[in-house]
């Protein structure tokens, strides 16, 4: 009986003390918890590294606010304007801007030597000492019958400006069929690589035929020079891009 009674005391004893490190296990566990989240959350903000990162200064904000303007441009430009005559042709070049503006725009052309009519008339006949550059109203927008502007880079433009310095230096004499404004513009064309129609027309029609036939346009041409017998208005600029 004795026996009996002491071992249920003995197994109380057991279970109590298992009990108590049941509970120690289940309080700690329940600490160890709540801290993990903390130490966890409290990292992802504050982080210690190591090794501080290098100061890099914040760069400034641009105060660029249009993009960049493309870079001057090389033309040479095919024109014809109205005279008291059937008008004259000749060739403008030099740089444009970025707005399209010419910058120091030069002169191409051939021309009778003086100012006076009676060379003008006597080179219908035989040539006359010829004059290059620019002529009164060359560069007047009013007075503009005819253009085609061709776009170059400035490799071909420092080849056509010499081939002009050298057909200005080689033709000495002006004759209205032989060797006119027409003659000297079309030598030039053909320099840069254009197709020419015939000379023997006015110039503001010769300029209008050029451009038909180097931009492949539906636009109709006639032998009719409607500026020069103010039938039209002038012409507006056309620009054929550099190849």
């Amino acid at each position: 009986m004795h026996e009996n009674v002491s071992k249920p005391r003995q197994l109380g004893w057991i279970v109590g003390c298992c009990a108590l490190a049941v509970s120690a296990g289940v309080i700690a566990y329940s600490a160890a918890a709540v801290a993990a989240p903390q130490r966890a959350t409290m990292a992802a903000i504050s982080p210690q590294p190591d090794t501080a990162a290098p100061f890099r200064a914040a760069k400034p904000a641009s105060r660029r606010t249009t993009p960049e303007r493309p870079a001057n441009r090389y033309f040479i430009e095919f024109r014809s304007r109205t005279a008291l005559s059937y008008g004259h042709a000749f060739v403008v070049y030099g740089r444009i801007d970025a707005k399209g503006q010419m910058i120091d725009p030069k002169v191409g052309g051939i021309h009778p030597a003086s100012t006076n009519v009676i060379p003008y008339m006597i080179g219908h006949l035989v040539p006359v000492p010829a004059e290059h550059g620019a002529s009164d109203g060359d560069l007047d927008e009013q007075y503009v019958s005819a253009r085609f502007r061709v776009m170059l880079n400035e490799a071909d433009y420092n080849r056509t400006v010499a081939y002009i310095k050298e057909l200005e230096d080689s033709t000495p004499v002006w004759h209205a069929v032989l060797y006119s404004c027409i003659s000297f513009v079309a030598d030039i064309a053909r320099f840069v690589g254009l197709r020419t129609p015939p000379t023997g027309m006015y110039p503001e029609v010769f300029i209008n035929n050029l451009r038909v036939m180097n931009m492949q346009t539906d636009e109709e041409i006639t032998l009719i020079p409607r500026v020069q017998w103010g039938m039209a208005p002038g012409s507006p600029p056309v620009e054929m891009p550099a190849q």
